[in-house]
């Protein structure tokens, strides 16, 4: 689940530190104009968020297991992300602004993994298990920006794209391989 949440914290890094950037220095726009383009993402990130928790819940409610029910979202709205790639094909800012959106979406969606972490930790360390949680996927506050800024060029963020795909389709690949069945560890 760290590695997981290592990827899912990337986005948002992603997100905070160069995508103002590029749409200032790569796709021309003036800093008003950035910053009210900006917030779209984060607004449709604010709609994954909300509706996860609901999806997640109406899953329980239908049946499923409490894992599948917390996964399934994580893994739904991280392949989501992916969508930024379209940003590499497009001239077309609005699109770009679009795929950002749908990517940033599924980066609210998966954003449950809060409570998929609290399932399996024993009830006494559940403070611990949720610092160590967030620990690892906070390094991504520090990793993203930094290779981000090894990758971009002059003239072309691309590279960036790339990698944060990747990133999250490793992030997929750790929910499904890595996490199996979803039960608390007795003491």
């Amino acid at each position: 689940m760290g590695l997981g949440q290592f990827c899912l914290t990337s986005t948002l890094w992603f997100f905070l530190t160069w995508f103002p950037t590029y749409l200032v220095d790569y796709r021309g726009m003036d800093y008003i104009e950035s910053g009210f383009m900006a917030s779209l993402p984060f607004i449709a990130a604010l709609v994954g968020v909300l509706l996860s928790g609901w999806v997640s819940d109406l899953m329980v409610k239908k049946g499923l297991t409490l894992g599948t029910a917390r996964k399934l979202p994580i893994i739904i709205g991280l392949a989501m992300t992916v969508f930024m790639l379209g940003a590499n094909y497009t001239d077309s800012t609005a699109l770009v602004i679009v795929f950002m959106s749908i990517a940033f979406f599924g980066n609210g969606f998966a954003s449950i993994t809060w409570s998929l972490v609290s399932a399996p930790a024993p009830e006494r360390l559940l403070g611990l298990t949720g610092g160590m949680f967030n620990f690892i996927g906070n390094l991504s506050s520090i990793a993203t920006p930094i290779v981000i800024g090894h990758l971009v060029t002059d003239i072309d963020l691309a590279p960036a794209f790339v990698y944060m795909a990747a990133i999250t389709i490793m992030g997929v690949l750790s929910y499904v391989f890595l996490l199996g069945r979803v039960e608390r560890v007795e003491e």
